[in-house]
């Protein structure tokens, strides 16, 4: 898992480096019209720090399904997406000045709680596997 985390963080920082600062690049090989490709990088800027963290996320959920505990993978992807990423979308999508950059966020937050939520099972599935 620890292995898993620390080769994916390495090029995730690589990937999250190129979409922060030359996201337009990257949104211009799909479109080559101007607002699109604004608001497609606008979008990217706040769903960058996403790549990093899901490096985390998905070493932990591969070493839970490792471990047969596909169960607790499910309830907490569905813990995050709908108790915590859909509703923190929406909320942003309907404040006044709505941007794009501050929706992409409630991606990052959720794949942070959810490795807030897998650090905690971790530890109890630890001390299971320890008592066993």
């Amino acid at each position: 898992m620890f292995t898993g985390m620390g080769n994916g963080l390495t090029i995730r920082v690589v990937v999250f480096t190129f979409i922060f600062f030359k996201g337009n690049l990257l949104t211009a090989t799909f479109t080559t019209t101007p607002g699109v490709i604004q608001q497609s990088y606008n979008y990217l800027k706040g769903f960058a720090l996403e790549t990093i963290v899901t490096a985390v996320l998905f070493s932990m959920v591969g070493y839970f399904n490792g471990h047969d505990q596909t169960l607790w993978v499910m309830i907490q992807g569905l813990i995050q997406t709908l108790l915590v990423r859909l509703p923190l979308a929406y909320y942003m999508s309907i404040q006044p000045h709505a941007s794009l950059t501050n929706i992409g966020l409630a991606a990052l937050t959720a794949t942070a709680f959810g490795i807030i939520l897998n650090i905690c099972f971790f530890f109890h599935l630890q001390k299971k596997l320890n008592a066993a």
